[in-house]
C-alpha cells in the first residue's frame, strides 16, 4: 500500500478539524500553532477527544483550546520529569566511578571480568576510544595533552561523555559483584530490578529529549521489573498498566530519588501541574481513581 495522502495548507487542516466537529473559535489563533507545532505533532493530542469508532469526529463541546491545553500539559511535565531523571543519571555517573575506581582503579572499565555480557564491555570501550579520538569536551582535551601516552580517559572523565542509554546498558552488562550491588543499595533496589528501571527511564527520557508525547503514552519498549517483595514494594493496589504508563514512570522516578535526594519537589511539582490543569484526566496518564489518597508513592505502612 502506497502513502498517497496529499499534503494540506493550515487553512486546509483547520477545515477539515471543523468538519469533525471541532470548534475553533480563533481561526489566526489556531493557524499560528498549526504554523509552529505542525498538524501532525498536534494530533497526537486529539485522538483521545475524538470518538472511538474511526470517524476521526469530535466529541460534543471539544475545542481547539482543550487539544492546546493537553500540548501545554504535556510539556510542562516532560518538564518535569526531565529534570529530575537529569539527578538520577547524575547520580549513576557518580556511583559508577566512585564505587569501582577504588577497588578496581580508574580504568576499571577496561577490565574484561567485570562484566557479564561481553558485548556490553565492547560497545562501552569503543564509545569512549571514539569520543577519545578528537574529544569535544574541554576537559577530554586538557587529558590529552597533558597525559600523552593514554589512550583513554579515566573513569571520572569517561563516564562524563557517556548518554544515560549507554549508562544503563553498562550497569546492566556488569557482573553483580559488590560494587554493582552498593549501587543498588543506595538506590533502595536489589540490582536487577535498578537495572531494568535504568533501562525503561532511559526510553522516558529520550521522549522527552525529543519532545514526545508523554503524558498518556503507553510506554511498551523494555518494561521494568516491579518489586513484589514487601520490602520493595509500591504502595497501594497498583494498576495492570503500572509498568507501561506515566502513573508508574512517576512512581518509579520517586522511588529514586527518595534514596539520593530525600529533599526533592518531585512528587510536589507534577501533583501541582496536575492541580493547574484540572480538566487533565489523569486516567488516561494510567492513574487510578484512589490515587489521592493511596498513590503509589506513599509511604508504605510498615
Amino acid at each position: 500500500m502506497k502513502y498517497e495522502k496529499k499534503p494540506l495548507t493550515a487553512d486546509e487542516h483547520i477545515q477539515l478539524l471543523i468538519e469533525r466537529g471541532l470548534s475553533i473559535p480563533k481561526v489566526d489563533r489556531a493557524r499560528k500553532y498549526l504554523a509552529t507545532i505542525g498538524y501532525f505533532r498536534l494530533t497526537g493530542y486529539m485522538y483521545h477527544l475524538q470518538e472511538n469508532d474511526g470517524s476521526h469526529q469530535f466529541k460534543d463541546g471539544i475545542s481547539f483550546n482543550d487539544i492546546i491545553l493537553h500540548y501545554h500539559f504535556d510539556k510542562k511535565l516532560r518538564a518535569i520529569i526531565n529534570e529530575y531523571l537529569e539527578r538520577i543519571e547524575v547520580a549513576l555517573r557518580s556511583k559508577l566511578t566512585d564505587y569501582y575506581c577504588i577497588n578496581h582503579g580508574f580504568y576499571w572499565f577496561t577490565q574484561y571480568d567485570l562484566y557479564d555480557d561481553k558485548n556490553v564491555y565492547d560497545s562501552i570501550n569503543e564509545e569512549i576510544a571514539e569520543r577519545f579520538i578528537e574529544p569535544q569536551e574541554r576537559f577530554l582535551k586538557y587529558f590529552k595533552r597533558k597525559y600523552t601516552s593514554e589512550t583513554l580517559p579515566p573513569s571520572n572523565m569517561a563516564m562524563e561523555i557517556l548518554t544515560m542509554g549507554k549508562l544503563s546498558r553498562l550497569y546492566r552488562g556488569l557482573s553483580n559483584d559488590t560494587e554493582k550491588i552498593s549501587i543498588a543499595e543506595d538506590f533502595g533496589l536489589p540490582s536487577v530490578i535498578l537495572s531494568s528501571w535504568f533501562i525503561y527511564l532511559n526510553n522516558v527520557r529520550n521522549i522527552c529529549a525529543h519532545h514526545g508525547r508523554l503524558w498518556n503514552r503507553g510506554i511498551t519498549a523494555d518494561r521494568p521489573t516491579i518489586p513484589k517483595r514487601k520490602k520493595y514494594q509500591f504502595n497501594g493496589e497498583l494498576p495492570d498498566d503500572f509498568n507501561r504508563s506515566c502513573y508508574g514512570v512517576i512512581a518509579m522516578i520517586d522511588r529514586l530519588l527518595s534514596k539520593i535526594n530525600v529533599s526533592n519537589r518531585f512528587i510536589e511539582k507534577v501533583v501541582g501541574l496536575i492541580e493547574e490543569y484540572p480538566s487533565i484526566n489523569t486516567r488516561f496518564m494510567g492513574f487510578p481513581n484512589s490515587w489521592k489518597e493511596d498513590a503509589a508513592w506513599n509511604k508504605t505502612s510498615s
